[in-house]
């Protein structure tokens, strides 16, 4: 809602659900919370896999708390722009107490029992991309860059296909072991907008334009986008097409066109 009102500005939709639905979302959000530890109560991971406290939903609940906070603060409602504002930095601080390590960066998720933390050390990307996409740290920050070079090393497919991986021992469509599992489209995708995003240079901005070039590759003759494809011979599966990869497709091409016009290397025409 936030990102429609920033294009939009239409005040008057975001009045007449402030009250029905903002309101009553960012109080649900802030009353699901753990009161030991700050962080959302458990739930299952964006995956629909596994139960428990995951780095994606602390990250994404900060976020639609802050925007909370930022559609407050333009009713003029002060006390709930403070309010929603201070429990997002506590979601925030919670996440990163719990949810990062030195050794293994941003974490799959956590579970409390008899006050110890277990960990599950598993990584995903759809952690770290979390951090960055919903501003929880800025992407240049030393935590953010740890956990992305541990995802260039431990999530690349070392076949010919390439590709990147939801996870380490993704299970889903799994076509043999010996690998961290089956390049995803959208987790590519997610890689190259982070390369997009710390781009300083038309050098720099060519990986994440491989990465588009690699999507475009492995496409169907269609046009149409899978879900995964097979690591070995570039097949596709699961689902298809998966309305998501094309999300993240178009995504990443505005992104790109975005950082060379922000690094004056594209000619804009006036209409």
């Amino acid at each position: 809602l936030w990102h429609y009102y920033q294009k939009s500005k239409d005040l008057e939709f975001i009045e007449n659900n402030y009250s029905s639905l903002i309101e009553l979302a960012a109080h649900f959000l802030m009353s699901y919370v753990d009161e030991k530890t700050g962080l959302p109560q458990p739930s299952y991971d964006l995956w629909e896999e596994k139960y428990g406290t995951h780095t994606f939903t602390a990250a994404a609940t900060y976020a639609a708390l802050v925007a909370a906070s930022k559609f407050a603060e333009v009713l003029g409602k002060t006390d709930s722009q403070n309010e929603f504002m201070h429990a997002a930095e506590k979601i925030k601080a919670a996440l990163l107490k719990y949810l990062y390590t030195t050794e293994d960066g941003f974490v799959k998720m956590v579970k409390f029992h008899d006050g110890k933390v277990i960990y599950d050390r598993t990584l995903d990307i759809s952690s770290i991309y979390a951090i960055f996409k919903f501003g929880v740290l800025p992407y240049d920050d030393e935590r953010v860059v740890h956990t992305i070079r541990l995802v260039e090393q431990r999530l690349k497919n070392n076949t010919p296909i390439g590709g990147i991986a939801r996870y380490e021992g993704d299970y889903y469509f799994r076509v043999t072991d010996g690998y961290p599992g089956n390049p995803w489209f959208i987790c590519s995708l997610w890689l190259a907008q982070y390369y997009i995003a710390t781009a300083k240079n038309s050098v720099e901005l060519q990986e994440p334009l491989n990465w588009m070039k690699w999507t475009v590759k492995y496409a169907l003759g269609s046009g149409v986008l899978p879900e995964q494809l097979n690591p070995f011979t570039g097949e596709a599966l699961s689902a298809t097409p998966l309305t998501w990869s094309h999300s993240e497709f178009i995504v990443t091409v505005m992104e790109y066109l975005a950082k060379e016009k922000e690094l004056g290397l594209c000619e804009v025409k006036k209409a």
